[in-house]
């Protein structure tokens, strides 16, 4: 009986009719790190998907593997730029748009060129096509990037983390490693007050950076001194990657 080594890559069986909508996700996810940064920016309609050949159970399918997140477009016709209120689980209304996940994104940079090309008219019970499920967000090294003016970390174009109210700390913090081109650690960049702990405030800031985050892909620490920040990218199953610098 073959033994597999246990770091052989893990293997993802997606049913090829799915392949096409892969591809439109994953073009949706190049258009935003083209530009904004904000995937959902981009997020793809459900009818545009359908038109692909997916059905509910498709999406469903998609949505427990872990590749996709939805929500429901609530855009007005004024707004400046478009909006999203979460879905149930498992339901997809007409508004439901959609984006793919950092494992999404890997299983799509898997995909076979046979899967892209596949007809949307496949039969249900679909040959299946073999791609592999852990591969970085893209080819391009994950390095974070956060854009002050619109208050976003982002991970190669998945965003992390959006600031809708003033975190003035959490975000000098995250100015001073966008400075530095993102290093192994950085010194405190917040300036002492008075009648503060300066390690604790430091520590509280930080435990801030690793809540409410729309996408844990970033883990921050202190250094153990109280005087220093460092980070790590953080794994599918929640697992630190390491330390990068």
């Amino acid at each position: 009986m073959e033994h597999r080594n246990h770091n052989q890559q893990a293997i993802e069986k997606v049913p090829t009719r799915i392949g096409p909508a892969l591809g439109v996700l994953l073009e949706a996810i190049d258009y935003a790190q083209q530009t904004s940064g904000d995937c959902w920016e981009f997020a793809v309609e459900l009818n545009q998907l359908t038109a692909l050949g997916l059905t509910s159970n498709d999406f469903r399918w998609l949505v427990r593997k872990g590749l996709v997140e939805h929500q429901r477009e609530v855009t007005l016709d004024n707004d400046n730029g478009r909006a999203f209120r979460p879905n149930g689980d498992l339901t997809f209304p007409a508004a439901t748009c959609f984006i793919l996940t950092a494992a999404g994104i890997a299983v799509a940079n898997g995909s076979s060129p046979a899967a892209a090309a596949a007809s949307t008219s496949s039969h249900p019970v679909a040959e299946h096509v073999s791609v592999t499920a852990n591969h970085n967000l893209s080819d391009k090294p994950m390095v974070p990037t956060w854009d002050s003016e619109r208050r976003a970390l982002r991970i190669n174009g998945m965003m992390v983390k959006r600031f809708k109210s003033t975190a003035a700390n959490q975000e000098t913090i995250l100015t001073a490693f966008e400075e530095e081109s993102w290093p192994h650690r950085i010194d405190d960049p917040l300036s002492p007050q008075p009648n503060q702990d300066t390690k604790r405030r430091l520590a509280d800031t930080i435990k801030g950076l690793n809540r409410k985050q729309k996408h844990a892909l970033i883990r921050f620490h202190g250094d153990g001194t109280g005087e220093g920040v460092t980070w790590e990218l953080v794994g599918r199953d929640g697992s630190g990657d390491g330390l990068l610098g």
